[in-house]
């Protein structure tokens, strides 16, 4: 059985992420395995946060905004967030980023193969795959191996879909972003659209949707083409990307440990329960997480009164949607009319953990 220090099962945002976080730091030179089914060679998602100042991926940052609107049927603002900058990292480049440090690190192994299960026994991870098991110090898992028992917590998809467009005429301001807009009918759901241009002529536009029903591919097709012709242009434009995809809400109590298998990303809870945030929750969890193993020898990170708290505030606004006690496009109206600081805290439209 070949033994490792870490396991890393899962590839994506959140795998990559630690692996990135491990080669900048004392750990650097540990024997490490990264297990993923896929090869991660394509853009099929992209990020978004904030940030007031240059980061540790500014090289990779696609575009930013410094001016952000809101809209509903009855409120409409828009908003200077300086010093503050709105950031968006397309998957392709945040892949290609980390597996350039991978490449240059050959204590780092990576096995495109499906696995199969995680677990603990004498004190080691064991970590199925490929039809061979490993054995390591720690296992890192981003994998949620059995689905989310919708009936016994609040639960929400967070389904959207989006195109890149690209107008003929110049449409588009790149330095300003719609945030959210609930202008579209809601249909006994929340349903907004945000639009992220990137030049005069090109910008993402993207419908999400807080509800258990999906919708045919025919059916959010429908909303984007209703929205752009209502609200951006009544002009000629092609679609030059599409993206689907869907992320769970719900606070569910994810374990975030079994012995020596570390659940982390959305199997871990680091996805925001009241709007589907992740990527900078899994940046902030993955340095505090590396940093304490390279003082302490171990990954087990307590949870403070600071951090309970918020999870209570994001299960409470959760069972809102869930319950339907208020709509959507009203509840997020009245945050925003109440306090325009939430803006530095809302729901990241494009951040696909």
């Amino acid at each position: 059985m070949e033994h490792y220090d870490i396991i890393i099962t899962g590839g994506g945002g959140a795998g990559l992420s630690l692996i990135n976080q491990l080669c900048e730091s004392p750990l650097k030179n540990k024997k490490i395995l990264l297990i993923d089914k896929e090869d991660k060679d394509v853009n099929d998602r992209t990020w978004c946060f904030w940030e007031a100042s240059d980061g540790p991926f500014n090289d990779i940052v696609f575009h930013s905004w410094d001016e952000l609107s809101f809209h509903s049927k009855d409120y409409s603002t828009d908003f200077n967030i300086a010093p503050y900058r709105y950031k968006m990292i397309r998957g392709i480049d945040f892949y290609q980023y980390v597996q350039h440090k991978i490449a240059a690190q050959p204590n780092i192994s990576v096995l495109k193969a499906k696995v199969e299960n995680v677990g603990s026994e004498n004190n080691k991870a064991l970590v199925s795959a490929a039809g061979k098991v490993f054995s390591a110090d720690w296992c890192f898992n981003s994998i949620l191996f059995r689905p989310i028992d919708k009936k016994q917590t609040n639960y929400l998809d967070q389904h959207f879909k989006g195109w890149i467009i690209k107008t003929e005429q110049p449409t588009f301001n790149p330095g300003a972003a719609t945030l959210m807009d609930f202008r579209v009918p809601q249909d006994g759901e929340s349903r907004f659209l945000y639009v992220l241009p990137f030049d005069q002529h090109r910008a993402l536009v993207e419908v999400a949707i807080f509800s258990n029903n999906l919708l045919s591919s025919a059916a959010y097709d429908k909303i984007l083409t209703q929205y752009i012709a209502k609200q951006i242009t009544s002009e000629a434009y092609t679609v030059e990307h599409e993206e689907f995809g869907i992320i769970p809400m719900t606070d569910f109590p994810f374990s975030r440990s079994d012995d020596r298998v570390i659940h982390f990303g959305t199997a871990g809870g680091d996805t925001k329960a009241s709007t589907g945030y992740t990527f900078w929750r899994i940046q902030q969890y993955t340095q505090k997480v590396v940093a304490l193993m390279a003082k302490e020898g171990h990954p087990y990170i307590k949870e403070n009164t600071f951090q309970k708290r918020f999870k209570l505030y994001d299960s409470t606004m959760l069972k809102v949607l869930v319950k339907d006690r208020l709509a959507g496009d009203d509840l997020f109206t009245y945050l925003f009319k109440k306090n325009p600081c939430l803006l530095y805290t809302s729901p990241s439209p494009r951040d696909r953990g």
